[in-house]
């Protein structure tokens, strides 16, 4: 991932212009050649090239790009609506886990002054948030229960909200707009080259490509030669992987899900060196008699820089994440996930099929936890926007992650503390069942420039002063002190290890998300955790 630096900054901005404008500036060249030399100097070589360029890109725009692009345009799919007393219990549960109210409007409505958020403006955020209504189409009930969390709002901020409406507009994206931006084809082919280096580099290093059925190639773009040749072919029709035998038996295997960007690409140092026979952190961490760790490394498609299909449904998704774990034999296993991939974990552990079996989980960047926050919408989409009522379906809650088993039996079973005295403060069932616990890391960069990291380590940290010079105070001011005084006490690369409430968290200072797969050092520390968890 790049830096942050200014020559990064400059590059990474001339490659956005070339790709968005490549071809008006060729056509502005082009002209400016006619002009100068005459219509002769197209036939320069080099003329040549540009216009052939330009027309490769026109054809591109017509037949690939709108296309696909026109799709954006279909309304929203909404989840199926939640019972009143579900969307109240989830209502408050975020609110629960606001730590600065002030703050939490004030990204949602893309930094507006205070005084523009006002009564009306909240009403239709709560809509869209919880309801996917717009403004007055809500019945008689509903704004009922909007006046009521409008008032739950106001107990939070410690004020009444002005009456009637302001200038103030809230991030809505399945209501708003959606701007994209132009890509040239050329985008495309350099995605192609490395789609190319990242299958030979993990076919060298033992894994094996299942590709999707061979009726199915140019349902990616740009299409993928190396599915066409592939000896192995997916169980799944939707989801393309790469395995590596398990051969550990006293071990557990690892499904990764990976984050938006390249796809595998980034991981694929990371993933190579995961799971095998060897020495990490002074541990021997191999499993004794030479065999390997199995890797189930999925390839999501609509969020690799391709142009594909839509993302599957969750049900779809877990159908097809059944058929191939199912294909491979693996019963339980480890859950690890970058960025993104954590929401399709989410899926998983809700699932009544999957939530058993999921012995360990380790959460690298998770976009998931306290979701309902701002700042993955605002940093991560802007200037397109993000929703809330994903939180339905996406977020996740630090109890849900350490406790096996069904949700549905978990509210049935309402835990309680245990009261035989033998001050252990485990939980323990009405029924007089222990739940079983799995065992959950989470990896939190310091400088992450899409998730706030910091409420999420208090978060997980039962809001406790679990770093060195980290204050417990929501304020931006203690906000920035608090940082400051991490970038002073933090040195070391993965200095921040603490274990509350059944999750262990790693902080990362200094890095930005997906830096912790840039170098070794750093993933080495991940990995450490991994392979413990496969052990277990």
């Amino acid at each position: 991932m790049l830096g942050n630096s200014l020559r990064e900054l400059l590059f990474i901005r001339l490659c956005i212009l070339l790709l968005q404008y490549g071809t008006p500036i060729l056509l502005a060249g082009l002209a400016l050649t006619a002009a100068i030399g005459g219509w002769d100097a197209l036939t320069h070589p080099a003329s040549e090239v540009g216009l052939g360029y330009v027309l490769i890109d026109l054809l591109y725009a017509l037949f690939l790009w709108i296309p696909y692009n026109r799709r954006l345009w279909d309304e929203a799919d909404h989840p199926p609506p939640l019972s009143p007393t579900d969307r109240r219990a989830l209502f408050l549960r975020c609110n629960d886990n606001v730590p600065d109210f002030d703050r939490y409007l004030r990204l949602w409505f893309l930094g507006a002054d205070p005084a523009e958020i006002r009564r009306d403006n909240v009403c239709d955020f709560i809509l869209w948030a919880f309801f996917d209504r717009r403004p007055g189409a809500e019945s008689d009930d509903e704004a009922t229960e909007v006046a009521d969390y409008l008032d739950i709002i106001e107990q939070r901020l410690g004020h009444e909200l002005k009456p009637g409406r302001g200038r103030a507009q809230s991030l809505r994206l399945t209501f708003d707009s959606i701007e994209t931006r132009y890509r040239s084809w050329i985008w495309y082919v350099l995605i192609g080259i490395v789609d190319m280096g990242t299958h030979v580099q993990l076919a060298w290093r033992g894994f094996e490509y299942h590709a999707l059925p061979a009726a199915k190639f140019a349902a990616v773009l740009p299409p993928r030669v190396q599915s066409v040749f592939a000896r192995n072919r997916s169980a799944s029709g939707e989801l393309s992987y790469w395995h590596r035998q398990h051969t550990a038996k006293d071990k557990k295997p690892i499904v990764f899900l990976h984050g938006i960007g390249v796809g595998l690409w980034t991981y694929a140092s990371f993933l190579s060196s995961l799971g095998q026979p060897q020495k990490v952190g002074g541990d021997d961490d191999g499993d004794g008699n030479g065999g390997q760790v199995g890797i189930i490394a999925l390839e999501i498609m609509p969020v690799s820089f391709r142009l594909t299909a839509a993302p599957l449904g969750k049900l779809d998704f877990l159908d097809e994440m059944e058929r191939v774990l199912a294909a491979h034999g693996w019963d339980q296993f480890v859950l690890l996930t970058h960025s993104y991939g954590s929401a399709l974990a989410t899926h998983m552990l809700h699932s009544d099929a999957f939530a058993a079996r999921i012995d360990s989980v380790v959460l690298v960047d998770p976009v998931t936890i306290l979701l309902h926050m701002p700042d993955v919408a605002f940093n991560f989409t802007r200037p397109a926007a993000g929703r809330e009522r994903v939180a339905a379906l996406n977020i996740i809650w630090k109890e849900e992650l350490v406790t096996k088993g069904r949700e549905k039996e978990k509210k049935m079973d309402a835990l309680e503390i245990n009261g035989n005295g033998n001050g252990d403060g485990a939980a323990v069932t009405r029924s007089g069942r222990r739940p079983q616990q799995r065992n959950v890391a989470v990896c939190l960069a310091g400088r992450d420039l899409i998730v706030d990291t910091l409420s999420v380590a208090r978060y997980l940290a039962g809001n406790e002063h679990w770093l060195p010079g980290l204050g417990d105070s929501d304020a931006d001011s203690d906000r920035a002190e608090a940082d400051d005084a991490l970038e002073d006490v933090q040195r070391e690369v993965g200095y921040g290890h603490l274990e509350k409430d059944g999750i262990e968290l790693l902080w990362f200072d200094g890095l930005d998300h997906a830096q912790v797969f840039d170098e070794q050092k750093r993933y080495d520390k991940v990995q450490a955790v991994i392979h413990r968890f496969c052990s277990n």
